[in-house]
């Protein structure tokens, strides 16, 4: 089995004294402009309820970031609302558009592993948490992880710490992804019960598939018979479409947050933020899916 392997494409950003211009580069490589939507947004009644003594985490697909010239304020406006803790994010286009957010966000630090065009990462609020290391697993491994796993080690100032794993897998239906997705939570499974078998694991992104069974059945399932050392925090999120799915323009819910058991003690809420009902805009300029949230003591 693959084990830990360094990727020397991440960096580490911290804001700039000064705004950096946002590119929108189109198919043939040139510059378009994109038109302004205005957009009077505040996130204040869709934020959830945090504490700085919980550890307040987010994974957050945020769609090909930035979309627009406006995207960037607008989710630093998110976060700065919400005051979350830390973000695991999936789909930021690069390491200057990472920048540029942190740019707008005194007080917050970011790591990114570049693969492509749509790269996974973290984002965290040097107040309270810290990040120690930044690897990435099965990188030769591109039919089940078409964007290698990011691994960091998260410290909150609450005392917990944690391994995050960030994950972005195969999209779209079709048995052969069915198939890509299974093996992928195969191995990560593998790599957590050899290399982590007694250490807090938080495992979470864009798994681009249901954990609920439904008549085919989920390619997690190996998680979820696992249900002593494994839970999706999110599987009442993912039973009742009233709770919020995190893809509502399918719908359907496919971004999760998967912990070990040493947490299980340890949750206090999870839930899905709804922010497109403080901002018309939202799926327009921000993304198309929602964050989802978990609370930890």
């Amino acid at each position: 089995m693959e084990k830990y392997k360094k990727y020397f494409g991440f960096g580490v950003f911290r804001a700039l004294p000064f705004a950096l211009a946002a590119l929108i580069f189109s198919c043939n490589g040139g510059v378009t402009p994109t038109p302004a939507l205005p957009v009077a947004s505040d996130y204040t009644a869709c934020a959830p309820t945090v504490a700085n003594t919980t550890f307040d985490i987010l994974t957050w697909n945020i769609e090909n970031f930035p979309q627009r010239a406006e995207s960037t304020a607008e989710v630093a406006k998110i976060i700065t609302t919400t005051g979350i803790d830390l973000i695991a994010f999936q789909e930021v286009s690069s390491a200057n558009a990472m920048e540029n957010l942190l740019a707008e966000l005194p007080g917050w630090e970011g790591r990114i592993a570049i693969s492509g065009n749509i790269n996974l990462g973290y984002l965290y609020k040097t107040a309270e948490v810290s990040l120690t290391g930044l690897t990435t697993l099965y990188d030769s491994l591109s039919s089940p992880f078409p964007r290698p796993p990011v691994v960091t080690v998260a410290t909150h100032t609450s005392g917990l710490t944690a391994t995050f794993i960030n994950i972005h897998l195969k999209c779209c239906g079709g048995a052969d992804n069915v198939s890509r997705r299974t093996e992928a939570s195969r191995l990560l499974k593998q790599f957590i019960d050899t290399n982590l078998p007694d250490e807090p694991v938080i495992l979470l992104g864009d798994f681009n598939d249901e954990i609920t069974p439904g008549s085919e059945g989920t390619p997690f399932q190996n998680f979820i018979d696992a249900g002593n050392d494994y839970v999706f925090v999110d599987m009442q999120i993912a039973l009742d479409e009233n709770l919020g799915w995190s893809y509502p323009s399918w719908p359907s819910h496919i971004d999760h947050i998967l912990i070990t058991n040493e947490l299980f003690g340890n949750v206090l809420e999870t839930a899905t933020l709804s922010l497109e009902k403080c901002a018309n805009g939202y799926a327009t300029i921000v993304s198309d899916h929602r964050p989802v949230m978990l609370r930890l003591e």
